[in-house]
């Protein structure tokens, strides 16, 4: 009797011991739940996986920190999904605590990408600078060898003016002794005529010499803009080949995922975005024109959008139904908490929703699917066993408190 009173009396320190213990055991060792995916979630993942590379999925964060367990694993293994299918993803939110939640999940999600491909990036870098620097090297050899015809041809040509030159001064010098031998004063003058003309002739030769190449030599100028030319066009080559990489190996802001931030007015907007997205979002959460980010080009309302994928904790995901779905048949998921799920399946059958996850078990199943265990994957464990223990000290409870109302009507009997 002692025992069921103390039953009846526990402390509550000790349930909250034991929850602790029920929830970090599982999450410090690896307990394997077996578990089928449901059809919600497999409908989820089908509408994702089958959307061709650089379709555009729309995420609108609409939770806050108080569904953080149930709704952040979710859009992190749905951007994990959405990036390894080379899919780009924007972000917005109505409610302004929840969006940089979105936000960090979704760079989570862009980082593990390119942790995962820095290797192949690097490679791929490596090898168009090995492509470059072959031919910079030819290029480099071109130059060298029109320079050394260039010089021989230039230098034979010029030699031959010169020649001319100091011949002339020659004759006039010598003309000028034959001529002018018993008149020395106009002997000197002669003497230094001539050699005024050669400075001049000389001066006039060394202008041609530094005068416009292009001119005096078109093959050699036009080898150069040949081979500059050739260098530009791999120059090119090799930055297209870097940003090629880029867009194979690296997920990167304004190219392959945009934030639009915070817009007060959720149904407003939803509707007015079937019309245009820059009505309402100009700039992303930065304050940066979103006409300037790549991946808003061509992006405009939702004839863009392929998928709608609502994260909620609440009415939002109907709400996107009720407006973005029925009214522009824009195609809708969602991703709700555990409590708000029996409520999505009506639209599931309809029809209306084209598939949903539902709480911390439904963000499992999706990285089961994706074979990439997260923080749903670790955190089933632990709401399994929290929820056992419950389920157990209630027994218990109800147990020792029906045996001591047993026990106290037989007594006064």
């Amino acid at each position: 009797m002692k025992f069921l009173k103390w039953l009846t009396n526990i402390d509550r320190r000790i349930i909250f011991l034991l929850m602790i213990g029920a929830v970090l055991v599982p999450m410090l060792f690896t307990i394997p739940i077996p578990f089928e995916v449901g059809e919600p979630v497999q409908k989820a993942f089908n509408a994702i996986d089958t959307l061709k590379p650089g379709s555009v999925i729309m995420f609108s964060v609409d939770y806050d920190a108080t569904s953080y367990p149930e709704c952040q694993p979710m859009i992190v293994a749905i951007t994990n999904h959405a990036f390894r299918k080379d899919l780009r993803i924007i972000l917005l939110g109505h409610i302004p605590t929840g969006l940089p939640l979105g936000q960090e999940a979704v760079e989570r999600g862009a980082a593990e990408y390119n942790q995962n491909h820095e290797a192949e990036y690097q490679q791929a870098v490596k090898h168009a600078g090995e492509e470059l620097d072959k031919y910079t090297a030819g290029y480099q050899e071109a130059l060298k060898t029109a320079a050394a015809e260039f010089d021989q041809e230039y230098t034979l040509r010029h030699q031959e003016t010169l020649n001319s030159l100091v011949f002339h001064y020659l004759e006039e010098v010598d003309s000028a002794a034959i001529k002018f031998q018993k008149h020395t004063f106009e002997y000197w003058k002669a003497v230094q005529y001539a050699g005024e003309d050669f400075n001049r002739h000389a001066a006039e030769y060394q202008k041609g010499l530094k005068g416009d190449v292009r001119e005096q030599n078109p093959g050699y100028v036009q080898i150069l803009e040949r081979a500059a030319a050739e260098y530009d066009k791999h120059i090119t080559e090799y930055q297209e080949a870097l940003e090629h990489a880029a867009d194979q190996c690296l997920k990167r802001y304004g190219i392959d995922f945009v934030n639009l931030g915070y817009r007060p007015g959720m149904v407003p907007i939803i509707v007015g975005m079937g019309r245009e997205i820059r009505d309402f979002y100009r700039q992303d959460y930065q304050n940066i024109n979103v006409d300037s980010l790549p991946m808003m080009v061509g992006v405009h309302n939702y004839d863009d959008v392929a998928i709608l994928a609502s994260f909620a904790h609440g009415i939002q995901v109907e709400t996107w139904i009720a407006f973005a779905g029925a009214r522009f048949g824009q195609q809708i998921i969602g991703g709700v908490t555990g409590v708000v799920a029996p409520d999505l399946y009506p639209y599931l059958q309809s029809g209306q929703l084209a598939g949903f996850l539902g709480g911390l078990k439904g963000a499992s199943e999706y990285e089961s699917l994706i074979e990439k265990k997260g923080l749903a994957t670790r955190g089933m464990p632990a709401q399994s066993t929290a929820h056992i223990l419950v389920i157990i000290l209630i027994v218990i409870g109800s147990i020792a408190e029906f045996a001591m109302d047993l026990a106290e009507r037989r007594r006064r009997r």
